[in-house]
């Protein structure tokens, strides 16, 4: 019995018995890498042990003899993997991180595929291609498969808008201000571009068709990097200079990022429009002549308090001066005798002056050896806008003679504040990676508006006794949610999670002394499953649910008048939309198929909607259909030969929406986009290179309009004078084919509108990079992942 136990005793502790592994992580040049997470894994891709290296790089880890992986990441990225066998105590020695130096941005390179499939999105890695040199955000998004940028709103291909997100945290901003931001940010910052389609459940509800994340370029630690650039364009009308500069700082416990980008030009928009009353043609011409100034700057710094604890801030300030001149034709038909009726002319000026604050403070903390981590985010955003927009005119009318005048002006002051607490939880369990947290949110918009319509006098008008009133939103949300990822075996893979969302939203008329209360508690389940049965090739069946609120402006009842006849104004009634999507995707080396549904439930726009009894034009946002949406679509990259790659989407859907207003009805049809985007080196020494980028969309319908056919052409040639310096000259829309044409019908009455945003344009551009090539700065999500976008005009 003795025996026994002694037997039992021995084999107790030699069972439980630990082992060390010791080592030290230096740099290839031999640099201790402090504050490096080295993580010991075991059969299941669950983090069991880690440690942090002290400032000299070591480490120490304590575990049971076993197999293991024993992994060393810093910042997100994998410095060093090794398989070890733990017998007794394990001395690694000196471990040389695999520090590999940032790719060149004069080099093209396979290094990375240029779209990768993960379970929840796809990349876009366009670091390297040659059709964004010299250009910005937006030019990187036009290439992006499965994303479509026309008349500067950014779609899902085969669905509709998408929010954006810069390195995880989402830009809050209306259409405008945020096509402005994005325009201020070069693209050669660019590392890569993700489309969720179907997010997990942490991200914000928000985006009714997903999301799009854009990733900047990482550096490299203990560096700094400089880059400068300048550019100018030209237009059929006007031009536009640009100068951006972009820091990048990692040193010790310290690292930084700023840029500041400058942009001024003009911009000549043309649009037209016929609307065929029953016994009129009204057929208006109005071009808009824009001038601006943009400003943007980005401050970003973090520090690595303790080994356990990170912590930083973000700083974002967006300032823009827009005056813009409408010289606006209106020429009223008899529809019996093909004569002129009446010519009514005005010329209307719009000056606007938003500006935007933001401020993030965020925190890591890590909980445990075994990988769990938390996130605080506070956040807090300003934004204001002062905006003039007087007009006046003349209506003449021929049978009998008849001269008429008419004034008018419209200001608003609006502002919008927001404060956000946003903590999120990451758990490493050893059955599954689990996720959780929560978000509140509290906004806060005032508008100020003073107005006066003279409408026809029989004088000019010389005195305007202006009307004011205040309209007032608020809105508070409170989310929680809980997701987990699974990773069944090495070719299963699955993550599903639940969001719930509490929303109170109150707006009040002080004119009309009316209130308009909302309370609504909504879940959004998400569900993404990976199945890999063999190396290549795998398969992704996902689901999510979604909501769009409307912006702040598009609540807003102000009425803006372009003449006596036609307005524009907001809707405070307006009720979120709902959309699921649902997509089975099918991957194949450098092949991807996917099928996807979609249901959008209460779609809300703009709606032009003319009284056949009086012939007013009253522009206003209404929630107007649901939508059904079936597709197919194909993303191919080719790179067979050498030098040359192209990447290639096509996308078919069909589109069935019924209309929910009496006024309109829905659409239904067929709709073909097709793309591609080549890059070519055109010399040895890979200092020439060109790009080609064409796509082209058939008529389409959507919601309760059909689209005639549009495209674009764009080539880029690219000459590298050496590492540093480059000059890049691109030629955009070259055939001015980027038009777009509608042909709506509403309340028995049908119009056509012809928009184009003269998107022909010729771009030199140089870029001089200074400092080293290696820098390294983490981003984080910041809280207010949904108020943001929602501002703006």
């Amino acid at each position: 019995m003795n025996r026994l136990l002694f037997i039992a005793f021995i084999l107790s502790n030699v069972l439980t018995a630990q082992v060390k592994i010791t080592g030290k992580v230096v740099t290839p040049e031999n640099s201790p890498v402090a504050f490096a997470e080295v993580i010991l894994f075991g059969k299941d891709p669950v983090p069991i042990k880690d440690q942090v290296t002290n400032e000299k790089g070591e480490f120490i880890i304590e575990y049971k003899p076993g197999s293991y992986k024993l992994q060393i990441s810093q910042f997100n990225s994998v410095l060093y993997t090794k398989q070890i066998e733990l017998i007794s105590d394990l001395d690694l020695g000196e471990i040389i991180a695999n520090t590999v130096q940032e790719l060149a941005a004069v080099v093209i390179t396979q290094k990375k595929e240029i779209v990768e499939r993960k379970v929840d999105r796809l990349v876009f890695n366009i670091e390297n291609t040659i059709s964004t040199a010299g250009g910005d955000a937006m030019d990187a998004l036009k290439i992006t498969p499965g994303i479509q940028i026309q008349n500067e709103t950014i779609n899902i291909v085969g669905k509709s808008t998408v929010r954006v997100l810069l390195d995880d945290k989402m830009i809050e901003l209306g259409q405008e201000e945020l096509t402005n931001l994005l325009k201020s940010i070069p693209a050669e910052n660019i590392k890569s571009i993700e489309v969720i389609t179907t997010p997990p459940a942490k991200y914000e509800a928000l985006g009714n068709s997903g999301l799009v994340n854009i990733r900047l370029k990482k550096a490299k630690k203990d560096s700094w990097n400089l880059s400068l650039g300048t550019g100018y364009l030209q237009r059929h009308h006007d031009g536009e200079g640009s100068n951006t500069s972009n820091f990048i700082y990692n040193q010790n416990k310290l690292s930084m990022s700023a840029s500041l980008n400058y942009r001024s030009g003009g911009i000549y928009l043309e649009q037209e429009s016929r609307v065929h009353f029953t016994d009129e043609l009204w057929a208006l011409n109005y071009p808009l002549q824009k001038n601006y100034k943009m400003l943007n700057g980005i401050l970003s710094m973090q520090y690595i308090a303790t080994p356990k604890w990170v912590v930083g801030f973000q700083y974002l300030t967006n300032i823009n001066k827009t005056d813009t001149d409408a010289t606006r034709s209106l020429l009223i038909y008899d529809n019996d005798t093909n004569e002129i009726n009446k010519n009514i002319t005005s010329v209307g000026y719009a000056f606007l002056r938003p500006t935007l604050h933001s401020f993030n403070l965020f925190n890591e903390y890590k909980l445990n050896p075994t990988g769990g981590k938390m996130f605080v985010n506070l956040d807090y955003f300003k934004y204001k806008s002062d905006d003039s927009r007087p007009y006046d005119g003349t209506s003449e009318e021929y049978n009998p003679p008849k001269e008429q005048f008419f004034t008018g002006i419209n200001n608003n002051n609006q502002n919008i504040s927001n404060f956000s607490a946003k903590i999120d939880f990451e758990t490493p369990l050893e059955w599954m990676n689990l996720g959780f947290g929560g978000k509140v949110s509290f906004s806060d918009t005032k508008n100020l508006i003073s107005t006066f319509n003279s409408d026809f006098t029989d004088q000019p008008v010389t005195d305007l006794p202006l009307e004011d009133f205040e309209f007032s939103y608020k809105e508070n949300v409170q989310a929680v949610y809980v997701s987990g990822n699974k990773k069944f075996s090495d070719n299963l893979e699955s993550q599903v999670g639940l969001r719930v969302e509490n929303t109170q939203a109150k707006s009040y008329d002080v004119a009309l002394d009316q209130s308009v209360n909302k309370n609504y508690t909504k879940l959004f389940p998400s569900v993404n499953i990976s199945y890999t049965p063999q190396q290549g090739s795998v398969y992704r069946l996902s689901y999510s649910r979604r909501i769009e609120r409307p912006t702040f402006a598009q609540l807003n009842p102000n009425i803006a008048y372009i003449n006596p006849f036609q307005s524009i104004q907001g809707n405070p009634l307006l009720q979120p939309a709902f959309i699921d999507n649902f997509e089975f995707i099918y991957s194949y080396k450098k092949l991807e198929s996917k099928l996807y549904y979609s249901h959008d439930k209460n779609v809300f726009m703009q709606i032009s909607t003319p009284d056949p009894d009086t012939n007013v034009v009253r522009i206003i946002t209404q929630n107007i259909f649901n939508m059904e949406r079936y597709g197919i679509s194909e993303i191919y990259v080719f790179n067979k030969l050498k030098g040359w790659t192209s990447n290639n989407t096509a996308d078919f859907n069909y589109t069935k929406s019924r209309s929910l207003i009496e006024s309109t009805s829905g659409v239904e049809g067929f709709n073909l986009k097709l793309a591609t985007n080549n890059d070519f080196v055109l010399n040895d020494k890979k200092t020439v290179l060109l790009n080609l980028n064409y796509w082209y969309v058939f008529p389409k319908t959507e919601g309760f309009v059909k689209l005639d056919a549009s495209s674009s052409t764009a080539v880029t040639l690219q000459y590298l004078l050496n590492d540093n310096l480059r000059i890049s000259l691109k030629a955009n829309d070259i055939f001015r084919t980027e038009k777009i044409k509608f042909n709506p019908t509403v309340n028995g009455v049908y119009q056509e509108y012809s928009l184009y945003n003269d998107s022909r344009y010729v771009q030199v551009y140089l870029n001089y990079r200074l400092g080293s090539k290696k820098a390294k700065v983490t981003n984080r999500n910041t809280g207010n992942e949904e108020e943001r976008k929602r501002v703006g005009n």
